[in-house]
């Protein structure tokens, strides 16, 4: 049994009202690329097989290593992961503390400073240390990717299918975890040109204030709002962020749409880098995530109008065109 509809159809009806909540964990295995478009039944219960095959081999290769978890990588990173996911959206019921894993959060709090486990949280240490490992390029696990896993694993509640859906996501999501930070400056200095183009008035009053770094964005960015929203929202918002089907960059539209929406406010009231940081993480939880989903697509096509005006100006005047980036 193949799909009906072609993949743009499905893709313009999730960026356009999102995905039934039943349909989420199929859905998503085509925008995360774990099943094939065309793929059929057997095709995707033979990927599922062997996903989950492959799975266990790549935990049971730190699993099984003494000398491994004796390293001084592994003692750290294993920390390090403790720490993140014993942090991370705590008030849900799905990561809150249960009596088998974790005792009681008073007593860890004392003991530890951090709140205890429980069963779900046990499954995405191991899935973020068994990505630790499988993914050599990304340099393993960075803080903030507990932010990225929660929502996945809160659809699959499986270990196997939510460690291949957060690796295909955090392949597109690499460059914002490198070491060097490159991955990151690209995105705030991207966002700075569109504020540029899309609003040249605020963009002057951030230089003014010596915020057109967009440092301000940083955290917006880096974990596609997920601080930010609610977290049945964040699943909607990632799902059309995923169709990429007017972009595949749209998360900055997402982020210039709720800066228009301010724009006033900041260009009246703050005039420092410190006041426009506090303000704009001051918004979390308070943005309507349907205003800023129809302000990001104005935005997108308000911008690649004024670069095509730009661009058929240029031509004329025998200059080099902008990139298509």
């Amino acid at each position: 049994l193949k799909m009906m509809v072609d993949s743009d159809t499905v893709r313009r009806a999730i960026f356009a009202g999102g995905i039934e909540e039943d349909m989420r964990p199929l859905v998503w295995k085509y925008l995360l690329s774990i099943y094939p478009w065309d793929s059929t039944e057997e095709e995707r219960h033979n990927i599922d097989k062997r996903n989950s095959e492959e799975y266990w081999i790549q935990k049971d290769k730190w699993v099984s290593d003494p000398k491994l978890r004796e390293s001084r990588d592994y003692i750290e990173q294993s920390d390090r992961i403790e720490k993140d996911v014993l942090r991370t959206d705590r008030t849900l019921p799905l990561f809150a503390t249960d009596s088998v894993y974790g005792g009681s959060d008073e007593n860890n709090l004392s003991e530890h400073g951090l709140p205890g486990s429980s069963a779900s949280l046990e499954q995405m240490k191991d899935i973020l240390m068994t990505f630790n490992y499988h993914d050599k390029e990304l340099s393993g696990y960075v803080q903030g990717m507990s932010d990225l896993l929660a929502p996945i694993y809160s659809v699959y509640q499986d270990e196997p299918t939510t460690f291949w859906a957060f690796t295909s996501f955090m392949k597109r999501m690499r460059s914002h975890f490198l070491r060097d930070q490159s991955g990151m400056q690209n995105e705030l200095s991207t966002m700075a040109q569109l504020i540029e183009i899309a609003n040249p008035r605020l963009y002057k009053h951030l230089e003014k204030c010596d915020a057109s770094n967009m440092f301000c964005c940083y955290r917006w960015l880096l974990i596609w709002f997920k601080r930010e929203f609610s977290f049945e929202n964040i699943l909607r918002l990632w799902e059309v962020l995923w169709t990429d089907y007017l972009t595949d960059r749209f998360v900055l539209f997402v982020a210039l749409a709720i800066l228009q929406r301010h724009a006033d406010v900041i260009m009246d009231h703050l005039q420092s880098p410190e006041e426009v940081l506090r303000y704009v993480q001051d918004l979390s939880e308070t943005i309507d995530l349907n205003d800023a989903l129809k302000g990001a697509e104005m935005c997108f096509y308000k911008v690649r109008y004024r670069v095509h005006i730009v661009e058929e100006i240029r031509k004329e005047r025998g200059l080099p065109l902008f990139s298509s980036n």
